[in-house]
């Protein structure tokens, strides 16, 4: 009897030391599910477990380190310092200089003197020191235009940051779906595979009952092979696609993760006119073209203001002597320069700015007509995918069904190999044509979002709230 405690006691031992073993990855995995996100995508190792990535935490990470929304904002602050450039030409322009020179005194001969000064090989220290304060009072505007111009090109780098912000959105959604639709194949895959091993069984059975021919095992074992080397090449699209997912992200992931699938899918509104408008909106890339054309706008401005005179101010103070103390002087003076003729070139740089922004505004009229189309066929592609999706279920259903009719028929001696083996070919097809269906929607449904400019929100660049898992 204390044998039999003692082998209790000691396999009671054994089994919480399994359990405890057993236990240490899923702990070790929820500590590391507690750290951030990221760095369990770039930093794990080829043993943990498969990291379950949803399509929110996929668009937060590629909006906190996908690096062309950091070269964005560096070309947001490059011309917010326009401005500043262009706004220093309001103010007085201050210099100081001080020079030391050894010079000799000599004195050359020049017009109107009869009598020459005979050369001195003395030479001589001479010091000078000088302040110039010099301040433009009027341009005719040329000024304001260039302040102007760069708060335009500013907006419109704004704009282009935010058509960055969506781009990466649009660009993630798009991988993730293609992720998500190469998971679902390969889990077709399996199912196909699986319903080929139990073909290829009865057909080895009845082979043996003298009741099938070399032909059924061969061809079951066929499409056993084609059916593991389709899944062969979904695997490695699922690789490709995993890497494209980890580029439109900006990460290089060295550890399994696993998309999650969406619970469902939400259909924008799809009312042409109301979405067109939506776009009109929102659009970023439309308001950044607006602003270009604006700032092209101040270009003209500036070269018609080149016509005109301006007028500036030049003080100075200087002191100078060959010995010190060093003598003061100062000056102050009042330029006007008036341009009377420079070969055309104010009038020709007039003409190329007016065509450049003419050019402009017929880019702009023609991303506009684009947009609207774009959403349209965004309209079309989603009314589309979702009937071929309702079809697609049903084909499925049609082809389980003859299936299961060909399989006992083939069973029970009435049918044949072939009819088995095309019934099971349309099924996996159906599979197949479903899941692609299904990723198409979900990229239409993202493109459509995209195009209309709302895929985050336009004033503060936050993910949705809602519409994401």
């Amino acid at each position: 009897m204390k044998f039999c405690h003692g082998a209790v006691f000691c396999f009671y031992l054994f089994s919480i030391s399994v359990i405890s073993y057993a236990l240490e990855p899923i702990l070790s995995g929820a500590e590391a599910l507690a750290q951030d996100n990221l760095t369990q995508i770039v930093s794990g190792t080829p043993g943990d477990r498969p990291y379950r990535l949803t399509l929110r935490e996929a668009l937060r990470i590629a909006l906190r380190t996908y690096p062309g929304l950091g070269a964005a904002q560096q070309g947001i602050a490059a011309s917010k310092a326009g401005i500043g450039v262009a706004q220093s030409q309001y103010y007085p322009t201050l210099s100081g200089s001080s020079t030391y020179t050894r010079e000799t005194g000599n004195f050359g001969p020049q017009p109107g003197f009869p009598f020459t000064i005979p050369e001195s090989p003395v030479n001589y220290d001479f010091y000078q020191a000088q302040l110039t304060l010099s301040e433009t009072l009027f341009s005719f505007g040329r000024r304001r235009s260039q302040v102007l111009q760069n708060r335009h090109l500013y907006r419109a780098s704004r704009s282009q940051y935010s058509r960055t912000l969506q781009d990466t959105v649009l660009n993630v959604e798009k991988a993730f779906f293609l992720v998500l639709k190469d998971q679902k194949l390969i889990r077709v895959d399996d199912l196909t595979i699986d319903d080929y091993k139990l073909q290829e069984q009865v057909a080895e059975i009845r082979y043996k009952d003298g009741v099938a021919t070399t032909y059924d095992v061969l061809n079951a074992r066929v499409n056993l092979s084609n059916a593991l080397l389709t899944k062969v090449t979904d695997r490695n699209q699922l690789r490709v696609d995993r890497l494209t997912l980890d580029r439109a992200m900006g990460v290089v992931s060295n550890s399994p993760y696993r998309a999650v699938p969406l619970l469902s899918l939400p259909v924008p509104v799809l009312i042409p006119d109301q979405a067109v408008a939506v776009a009109l909106r929102n659009r970023p890339d439309l308001e950044q073209i607006t602003q270009q054309a604006l700032a092209q706008k101040q270009v003209v401005k500036f070269n018609q203001a080149q016509f005109f005179p301006t007028v500036q101010t030049v003080g100075a103070y200087s002191l100078d002597s060959e010995f010190f103390p060093l003598v003061y002087n100062w000056s102050v003076g009042t330029t006007l320069t008036v341009p009377i003729f420079n070969g055309f070139q104010f009038v020709k740089q007039t003409q190329q700015a007016r065509a450049q922004m003419k050019q402009t505004l017929f880019q702009r009229e023609d991303l506009r007509q684009q947009t609207i189309v774009e959403v349209k066929t965004d309209i079309f592609n989603i009314r589309t995918d979702d009937q071929k999706i309702a079809a697609d279920r049903e084909l499925v259903s049609q082809a389980e069904q003859n299936l299961y009719l060909a399989e006992n028929q083939f069973r029970v001696g009435t049918g044949t190999s072939v009819a088995v083996t095309q019934s099971e070919r349309d099924l996996a097809s159906a599979r197949a044509a479903l899941v692609r269906d299904q990723a198409d929607l979900g990229i239409a449904i993202a493109q459509l979002k995209h195009d209309e400019g709302v895929n985050l929100d336009p004033v503060t660049h936050h993910l949705p709230s809602k519409d994401l898992p």
